[in-house]
């Protein structure tokens, strides 16, 4: 049972599920218990790389055979709708940096259902602006890797930063979205003495092209990461 002070803010003060608006009073949140247990799964069977359907050799599909990518393998815990975009809405517009601790939970939880997200050495998270961060007064994407990095065990490094702003992802096509995004990020000061010769997970929120995880793989790829994928908390359309 909770103190008098946490019943008194949840009557003052009651939380509504990020998705459906229930009454999360004396239950734990973002997400109601339905809407958690309903986050949509991103559609299986899939290729590893874009997480469209198979049609090549596999695992990948026959648009990602014999391609070459800085970023090998692209996955997310969840497809962009219904609860999961809820999520993320929650967390990049409404400051709930719980929402973000939720998708990093799921996102751990996840991980099993992915073996091809395997042995890594360690985990760092797309980094945002500095005065974007300032705005929203966090990087959604430390908080989610945090969670991951809690769960596995693994070390989260601080080895990328993003070297100039851009136009939000979200308003720009495909075509626009690379590039916008070309040059973006940057290796900090020492990141190859802690990249090099590592398996590196880069760790986002949403992944819809794909062009995010490119861009960052290419910098620790740069540095000396023998090998680079990335996990999202969801996907939102194809990225190949």
């Amino acid at each position: 049972m909770g103190t008098y002070w946490e019943i008194a803010l949840d009557i003052l003060l009651p939380r509504a599920c990020a998705h459906c608006r229930e009454d999360l009073r004396r239950a734990p949140g973002p997400l109601c218990r339905e809407c958690a247990a309903g986050l949509p799964p991103p559609p299986e069977p899939a290729c590893v790389r874009c997480a469209g359907s198979r049609g090549g050799p596999a695992p990948f599909c026959a648009d990602c055979a014999g391609r070459r990518f800085s970023c090998r393998l692209i996955r997310a815990a969840a497809a962009h709708r219904g609860p999961a975009a809820s999520l993320v809405h929650a967390f990049k517009f409404r400051g709930s940096k719980p929402a973000a601790k939720a998708a990093g939970r799921s996102m751990a939880a996840a991980l099993t259902l992915h073996p091809e997200l395997s042995g890594f050495d360690a985990l760092t998270a797309v980094p945002i602006h500095p005065r974007r961060e300032r705005e929203r007064g966090y990087n959604q994407a430390e908080i989610i890797a945090r969670e991951v990095a809690a769960a596995t065990g693994l070390p989260l490094l601080d080895v990328l930063e993003r070297a100039r702003t851009t136009a939000p992802s979200w308003k720009l096509g495909r075509v626009e979205r690379h590039t916008e995004l070309a040059g973006a990020y940057a290796p900090r000061e020492g990141a190859a003495a802690l990249v090099s010769g590592k398996r590196m997970l880069i760790i986002d929120d949403v992944a819809a092209t794909g062009t995010t995880f490119e861009e960052c793989a290419a910098v620790l790829r740069t540095a000396g990461a023998v090998d680079v994928s990335g996990y999202a908390f969801s996907r939102a359309g194809s990225f190949t």
